[in-house]
């Protein structure tokens, strides 16, 4: 029997309002293909009626694609509803006619995508087969000149543009605009190649009418394009970096002021493998909806199927097709199997907690550092892009070679694969030693693997989220020198790959292959210059320091060296910096470590052998009742249950987990065995 659509699963949509185009790029068959005209376009009451349906059915982000979206007659009015309804949202334009949709949408959107593969007008010819170059890069320094902060260009790094790349940063740091290099999708042969313009879709037409096509007559490619969209007689490939060197090249942006480098994707691209299925959330999270409203199945290339939209949307996606599609079709099909179109392939990142989540963890930890503060002060920070760069060659030598290679999980509403020992604890695959129950139904509690707890993004999060907004607030006022404030912006890169090394080399399976002493000297310094900087008795300087200790905390740094940063209030992150300092701290230490923290989150270390009972609620009773002889499918059956049913109070819950476990210190304590044989040998090793 097929599953239904659970609530909230569909969280994000991809609505192609129209698939009329006014470019003819070369590596896109959209205006080549019967299929994809003739279609009728939705008013804008019905565009409205639509995006309610959505927003009932869960949906909080939408992406108008298309096609060109501005050739909607309605687009206007369509973002600024879905934005009245609270979703977020972003669209993605070529800029040919958009200069009269500024005032209309810029304000509307969340991100504002505009294309753009190159500064020269011919090739821009070439390549997108028209001659507007002119108009996209107006449009661009238009919507620049708003001071919106939301545009952002995109640019399809090929063997034809590759030069450019040098010329394209530096119009994007020129305009302050943020330009994401990205290698080719895959999803049709010969997409590598610039097709010859003089080719009209007419001319195509004819062609593929009275010629054989490419395929010999089959009707589809092995990459799952129909015949219609591919070229008759591709231009031969011109000579040049290949793919993976071009990728290569692009990983050196990593740092640049404005460049944003995907590194899962890239990752992804490097390792796929064509006789596995694809990890695909086209129509399971993201539904792809047709410019009448109809549901594009499988997805948008692909596309070879649809469900009209003739009844409520939450019918639609109980329908007969469109589920035994999602079930049978996504993911599976031989063309699917070799797709790298990332915006149907890359949330999936974010519901498996392996390498390809941590790499996309990496990545928008760097884009937050860079949108945030590195780019706002360019040109005036200095980096050691060279240093830089070989602690990252580091860091992916790990995570590619030592780190444990990732089993799927039982359940795709599991986040990880997890086994139940013998003697009721929890394996993980990433983390070092066991996990208990309370953690695991913890990591559950939330939808997405952004909030796993054994994972070193959180720590991260507050430092762009909290440190240095707050450090930003202090210098505004004139309590910390602009300088100062600079150097510490100049220190994030640094920071963060110190931190996931320190980190992965503690709590991380593999991880005594990392040496962390180096990281763990980066780290230091920074909790202490920074805690240097803030002023006394103020909530910014107070809240920092909050953040600080909890690092120190969580990498069990010597508490001698924390204690200028101890805190006796009780803060957000007090009883996870105690669980931290159970799993690592040495024996003989946890005294020196409970003065540091406040009394209440300081206790369980002041008496780690102490037991004080069941859980105090009864909702945690019986989610918990069989903790003490737990079996693997008690586990699975809770793990499940839990996604599916704390949607509303997801943070609470966790909470209120982690002060469970606490309530059995000694237990937490035997779980950080392993840990802590790891790093007091570093200790010992470190002293010497």
């Amino acid at each position: 029997m097929r599953s239904s659509i659970a609530p909230g699963t569909l969280q994000s949509a991809r609505f192609y309002i129209t698939f009329r185009c006014n470019s003819l790029c070369g590596y896109c068959n959209v205006w080549q293909d019967d299929k994809f005209k003739g279609y009728d376009e939705l008013t804008l009451e019905q565009g409205r009626k639509i995006l309610d349906q959505l927003h009932a059915l869960g949906v909080r982000y939408v992406d108008f694609t298309g096609g060109e979206p501005v050739l909607h007659p309605h687009i206007n009015g369509i973002v600024q509803y879905a934005k009245s309804l609270g979703m977020a949202t972003e669209i993605t334009s070529n800029g040919i006619r958009f200069a009269k949709h500024i005032d209309a949408i810029v304000p509307y959107v969340d991100t504002m995508n505009v294309s753009l593969d190159t500064l020269k007008p011919e090739r821009y010819r070439q390549i997108r087969g028209v001659p507007t170059l002119d108009r996209a890069l107006e449009v661009i320094r238009r919507i620049g000149a708003t001071g919106s902060g939301n545009l952002k260009l995109i640019c399809v790094v090929t063997r034809e543009n590759v030069d450019e790349v040098p010329d394209l940063l530096a119009f994007a740091q020129e305009n302050r605009v943020s330009i994401y290099f990205s290698t080719m999708f895959e999803y049709f042969d010969e997409q590598d190649t610039v097709r010859d313009m003089n080719r009209t879709a007419r001319k195509l037409k004819i062609v593929q009418t009275n010629g054989t096509p490419a395929d010999g007559g089959s009707g589809s490619c092995s990459t799952g394009a129909p015949a219609s969209a591919l070229p008759v007689a591709a231009a031969p490939a011109p000579s040049g970096p290949t793919s993976s060197e071009i990728a290569e090249d692009l990983l050196r942006l990593l740092y640049q002021p404005f460049a944003v480098i995907n590194l899962h994707f890239r990752k992804y691209v490097e390792e796929l493998d064509p006789t596995s299925p694809t990890d695909c959330y086209a129509n399971k999270r993201i539904l792809t909806i047709g410019p009448d409203g109809r549901l594009v199945l499988p997805c948008y290339h692909a596309f070879d199927n649809s469900v009209l939209w003739d009844r409520d949307l939450a019918d639609l996606v109980q329908d007969e097709e469109f589920v035994r599609v999602r079930d049978e079709e996504v993911g599976h099909r031989s063309e699917c199997r070799s797709c790298t179109v990332f915006p149907y392939i890359g949330l999936s990142f974010s519901y498996r907690f392996d390498r390809y989540f941590l790499y996309q963890a990496l990545s928008e930890e760097i884009i937050k550092f860079k949108d945030r503060f590195a780019d706002p002060v360019h040109p005036r920070l200095t980096l050691d892009l060279d240093a830089l760069h070989t602690r990252y060659a580091d860091l992916e030598r790990f995570l590619d070679t030592a780190l444990p290679v990732s089993r799927p999980p039982v359940s795709e509403d599991h986040l990880y694969r997890f086994d139940v020992t013998r003697d009721g604890g929890v394996t993980t695959e990433l983390a070092a030693g066991e996990i208990g129950l309370a953690e695991l139904l913890s990591d559950h509690a939330h939808e997405y693997c952004w909030d796993v707890q054994r994972s070193p993004h959180p720590w991260i999060r507050l430092v762009y989220r909290d440190l240095m907004p707050l450090l930003r607030e202090l210098t505004e006022k004139g309590l910390v020198a602009e300088a100062d404030h600079d150097a510490t912006i100049a220190s994030l890169y640094e920071l963060q790959l110190a931190w996931w090394q320190a980190y992965m080399g503690r709590y991380f399976r593999g991880g005594e292959a990392l040496d962390t002493s180096d990281a763990d000297a980066v780290v230091a310094r920074f909790l202490h210059r920074t805690s240097g900087l803030l002023p006394a008795d103020t909530p910014q300087s107070d809240r920092v320091r909050e953040i600080l200790l909890h690092a120190g905390c969580v990498l069990g740094l010597p508490p001698e060296t924390l204690t200028p940063l101890a805190v006796r209030e009780d803060f957000p992150e007090a009883d996870l910096s105690a669980k931290h300092l159970l799993l690592i701290a040495p024996d003989g230490t946890l005294a020196d470590y409970a003065a540091l923290l406040p009394p209440e989150a300081a206790a369980p270390l002041l008496n780690p052998e102490r037991r004080t009972g069941a859980p105090a609620d009864e909702e945690l009773s019986r989610l918990l009742a069989d903790e003490d002889t737990l079996d693997q499918a008690a586990a699975e059956r809770l793990a499940t249950a839990l996604r599916a049913t704390t949607a509303d109070r997801r943070a609470e819950l966790a909470a209120r987990l982690l002060a469970h476990e606490l309530r059995d210190p000694s237990r937490i304590r035997a779980r950080g065995e392993a840990i802590r044989a790891r790093t007091g040998h570093r200790r010992v090793a470190a002293a010497d």
